[in-house]
Formats: structure tokens, C-alpha cells, sequence
């Protein structure tokens, strides 16, 4: 579990408007998406937050903890999922992912578990981006991240100005996913059939 305990939180509380259905339960090969994802994070992590307002459309996932938003806001964001996810969590730093990630990188996550100190956000910065839903937070984040719900701001690098970051950079990442598959999300149906058509072929070849 390298230097902290962690725990992960998998965010799967979206409206999935571009999609037009749960995008956490389509089919990839023989599993569905958040199958997929959690079983990439069950080796990793002795606790598992699954941040849904409907977890009964999830009954078939064991040893996963259940929790819904902390607050129904009118626009829904990852930032209230974030916000909820750290308040549940058990250890004192979180991983975050969403439900649409489903090329989770198993060695990349470790290596963030391993070289996690007293940062408050570790995170991946790639091509001038941040990478905020795959990244570990403290429950340091708690406050600030508050604050923005309370000012109804959902962009979640608004209160990176607030807390201590560390970054991992382009070169780092390409060590495990050279072609930054790893933060795919699959956001629009369109996606979804592209990479299920070609879904064994990516399986095999990786990044």
C-alpha cells in the first residue's frame, strides 16, 4: 500500500446526457465498465467507494461501500462526488476515478500510491492539462472544496490554489501508458461502439 493507506472512489453519480443511458453498466467484452474499472482497483486499495445516488443499479458489485451525494445540486459535477467520496473515506487520501475510465492503468496507480507524501493533491499533468478525475486527494480537500459547492463553482482545479500539488509529468505517465490511454472516458454512445467494436484488439495490444 506504499508509504499512506488509500482508498479509491469511483464516481458514477453523472447524468450521462451525452450518452442517454448508464454508461457505468455497458457491456466491454464479457464485463460491464464499472466491473472493469473496479477490478482494477480491487488489488490496490482495501477500500472501495462507489459514489451513486442509484446503488441499486449496482447490487452485483460485492465489498463495495455505497454512499450518495452529500448534496443535490441542481447542475450535477464530479466536484460533489469528490466532496462526498472523502468524507466516507476511511483513510486519509483518496484515488478518484469516474465510471467511464475503463483503461485504468494498474502500474500507474500504484506508482501514485507509492510516491505519495504529504501533498494534499497528486495528480497527472499532461499536454498543459491537469488530469483532476485521476488523481489522489487528501482530507484536506474537504474545506476547500466546500467552499466552491457553496459558491455553486463545480471546476475542480478552483481551489488547486488552496492546497499543496504534486504532479506527475508526461514522461512519467508514457512509462505505463504511452499513448495516455489510460484517461480515455467513454462519453458519447458513438464512443462506447467504437471502442466495443475494437475492444479485444485494445485489451491485447495495451499502451
Amino acid at each position: 500500500m506504499g508509504k499512506r493507506a488509500v482508498s479509491a472512489i469511483v464516481l458514477a453519480g453523472g447524468g450521462s446526457t451525452r450518452m442517454g443511458k448508464n454508461k457505468a453498466l455497458l457491456q466491454l467484452g464479457e464485463k460491464t465498465m464499472i466491473e472493469r474499472i473496479v477490478d482494477t482497483l480491487r488489488p490496490l486499495f482495501n477500500e472501495i467507494i462507489l459514489v451513486t445516488n442509484h446503488p441499486e443499479e449496482y447490487h452485483f458489485l460485492k465489498n463495495i461501500i455505497y454512499i450518495k451525494d452529500e448534496k443535490i445540486l441542481e447542475e450535477r459535477n464530479s466536484l460533489i462526488g469528490i466532496y462526498s467520496g472523502l468524507l466516507a473515506a476511511n483513510n486519509s487520501y483518496a484515488f478518484v476515478v469516474p465510471c467511464d475510465m475503463p483503461f485504468l492503468n494498474q502500474g500507474l496507480i500504484k506508482y501514485m500510491i507509492d510516491k505519495l507524501e504529504d501533498e494534499d493533491v497528486f495528480i497527472p499533468f499532461i499536454e498543459g492539462h491537469y488530469q483532476p478525475l485521476h488523481a489522489i486527494y487528501s482530507k484536506r480537500c474537504i474545506e476547500p472544496i466546500k467552499k466552491l459547492l457553496d459558491q455553486q463553482k463545480y471546476k475542480i482545479i478552483n481551489f488547486f490554489h488552496e492546497v499543496s500539488i504534486k504532479t506527475i509529468d508526461e514522461d512519467t505517465v508514457k512509462r505505463f501508458s504511452k499513448e495516455f490511454t489510460c484517461f480515455l472516458n467513454v462519453n458519447t454512445y458513438q464512443a462506447y461502439l467504437d471502442i466495443q467494436k475494437h475492444w479485444d484488439k485494445l485489451l491485447i495490444r495495451g499502451d
